[in-house]
């Protein structure tokens, strides 16, 4: 049970401190104010020997009505509260208060302890464990009177009987929110705070949120004892190097790294109206959110309702003034400022709501997906909504953070398809895009039919995928049978150029004339004077675009015969030389250095051969 917490809840002055002393020996009000005046403000924090081989964490938290949200901050990972109520005074306000707060935060497992009980008489005793029943619908009692030492192990006992000792969640990314921040002379920086999730161990890098500061866990205390690993809903201090004590603060959260990548300001959520409101919810209500041991002031947007009534359980968002990291099913508490009270309990669906309006009806059955945890039907819509996603955007977007890759992709694959750097597409959008691209091809072979194909880069432009990068638009070319990438072209897999009778004889011609020059190519110009016939400008395009010539600069081209006698040249050159000179070359293809920086450029371009410091190699 050493991963247990509790945390103890109750009106003011309804002996929670004296409680936890009399189990503990240790007085949790730490702050001289706390000692003046007999109240706890902030919190306390302790741990109880249940015996020789279980130990559990004690938050001690304040009753005071002014400081809920000290409160808050202390219930988060907590296993089991140990509810005060007085027997002098029985059910107060912030007995209510606090009770309410724990069933928000989903907190079930609840002991009532009656303190006070030397005070009044055994059938006072009885009226408030009815009334407590009756009000709070509560029935797990242990009775506690700091003058009677037996009653100290009757609440021992019923812990013991009463804690669920939890699973390690190991694949969890570790989360702690931050409570307390202090220098130890000798060691640097310690925080405290209830680990959320996750493990943590000693060496492990985490980063403190929102600054995105890297810190190493130098150290890790539990209970007074030092640890090699710490695990969720445990109460845990932890030393940490390459952070100034400045830089961290009471609400932030540490985390395992690169795991959250930015903050989210819209977050869709169930509301969970208060028993206890005096008045109705407004739509754009300017409320605080308190969250963790944080709290931020927001706006609530509901969706599709107009106010929400007491009990009311809806859909809405919070417009929060700041953003924050947060997972989904994380739990908060909405507090209104005037007049100051607890208004309704929070579940975060969606950590990153969308802009939309409040009577979107679709958007309510997106967010019944979301609390469903549908994480098929929640990819499924995604990839509808967002053409070519990565695999970790799509993770960050839905929360999916505690799921491995290679389980995402399996769902991936029933709603669409993933291929270069994890980019995700839809089968719809598939199709779509398909269609694109066949009618675009389609007009372009019609516009120019002596191409084989549109420039590659034109075509991705054309189709308003500029944002792709090169691998992933090649790849996606791949998965069209229809159409095929040519010579850096994108083409119809059923297109080919197609020359008459009399083009072939210009073709041929045309051929037979740049190859006699050998080495020494014409210029377009010449070309032109000395074939007299129509289109031979154009099939001359036509042939380089077909690689049936080769460009090597403008104006230097090579038949396909030619390039490849080339070639058959260098090769034997190399296979008796290891380096080529530029004499060498002149001597082998008898022609002028104008031609040989062309060709020699271009073989370095096509990876045939690599510059060096004597000269040029033979690529293996």
């Amino acid at each position: 049970m050493e991963n247990l917490v509790i945390g103890t809840a109750g009106h003011v002055d309804h002996g929670k401190t004296s409680l936890i002393k009399a189990l503990t020996g240790i007085n949790t009000d730490t702050l001289k104010e706390e000692k003046q005046r007999g109240i706890t403000v902030n919190l306390g924090f302790t741990y109880l020997n249940l015996d020789q081989e279980h130990t559990v964490g004690i938050v001690d938290v304040p009753g005071h009505e002014g400081l809920i949200k000290n409160m808050l901050a202390g219930v988060c990972g907590i296993n089991l509260i140990l509810l005060t109520v007085a027997a002098d005074d029985g059910v107060m306000p912030q007995t209510r208060e606090h009770m309410e707060i724990i069933k928000f935060l989903h907190v079930k497992n609840v002991i009532v302890v009656i303190t006070k009980t030397d005070l009044v008489t055994k059938e006072r005793v009885a009226e408030v464990k009815k009334q407590v029943e009756n009000v709070l619908k509560l029935n797990h009692f242990v009775e506690f009177s700091i003058y009677q030492p037996e009653t100290v192990n009757n609440v021992i006992q019923m812990i013991k009987a009463n804690l669920i000792e939890e699973e390690n969640a190991n694949k969890e990314i570790f989360r702690m929110s931050i409570d307390r921040v202090f220098n130890v002379k000798g060691q640097g920086v310690v925080i405290t705070g209830s680990s959320l999730s996750g493990t943590v161990r000693i060496g492990d890098e985490l980063e403190i949120l929102p600054t995105k500061q890297k810190v190493k866990v130098r150290g890790i205390q539990s209970f007074n004892k030092p640890q090699q690993i710490a695990y969720k809903h445990m109460r845990v201090a932890l030393n940490l190097g390459g952070v100034k004590k400045e830089a961290i603060k009471r609400g932030k959260i540490l985390s395992t790294i690169n795991v959250f990548s930015t903050p989210s300001k819209i977050i869709d959520v169930k509301i969970v109206a208060s028993k206890y409101l005096t008045k109705p919810i407004k739509n754009l209500e300017k409320v605080k959110f308190y969250y963790l041991a944080s709290e931020v002031k927001c706006r609530i947007k509901l969706i599709n309702c107009k106010q929400v009534n007491a009990l009311d359980v809806v859909y809405g968002q919070l417009l929060l003034d700041e953003g924050i990291y947060a997972n989904n099913q994380d739990l908060g508490v909405l507090r209104r400022v005037n007049p100051i009270e607890t208004i309704a309990g929070i579940e975060i669906i969606n950590i990153f709501g969308e802009h939309v309006s409040r009577k979107d009806d679709s958007y309510l059955k997106i967010l019944k997906l979301y609390e469903k945890q549908d994480v098929g039907a929640l990819i499924n819509y995604y990839l509808h909504k967002h053409n070519f996603i990565k695999l970790n955007d799509l993770k960050q977007k839905l929360n999916l953070l505690n799921h491995t890759d290679e389980s995402l992709i399996g769902i991936i694959k029933n709603s669409g398809m993933i291929f270069a750097d994890n980019t995700c597409l839809s089968f719809e959008g598939f199709k779509t895009i398909k269609e694109r691209f066949i009618k675009l091809l389609t007009k372009y072979h019609q516009d120019n039919p002596y191409d084989i194909g549109m420039n590659k880069q034109i075509c991705q432009q054309e189709l308003g995928l500029k944002l792709l990068n090169n691998k992933t638009f090649t790849e996606l070319i791949a998965f069209f049978s229809e159409i095929e990438l040519k010579n850096d072209k994108v083409k119809l897999t059923s297109f080919s150029i197609n020359y008459s009778q009399e083009e072939q004889k210009i073709v041929t011609e045309l051929q037979k004339y740049i190859d006699s020059f050998n080495f020494k190519p014409p210029k377009l110009v010449d070309i032109l004077l000395n074939i007299k016939a129509k289109n031979v400008k154009r099939l001359y395009y036509s042939l380089i675009s077909e690689k049936e010539l080769i460009l090597f600069d403008k104006d230097i081209v090579l038949t396909k015969s030619k390039y490849a006698e080339m070639i058959k040249l260098m090769d034997q050159f190399f296979s008796k030389n290891k380096v080529l000179k530029i004499n060498d070359a002149k001597e082998i293809l008898d022609t002028s250095r104008k031609y040989l920086v062309a060709f020699l450029e271009y073989l370095d371009k096509v990876g045939y051969t690599r510059r060096v410091e004597e000269g040029r190699i033979k690529r293996i």
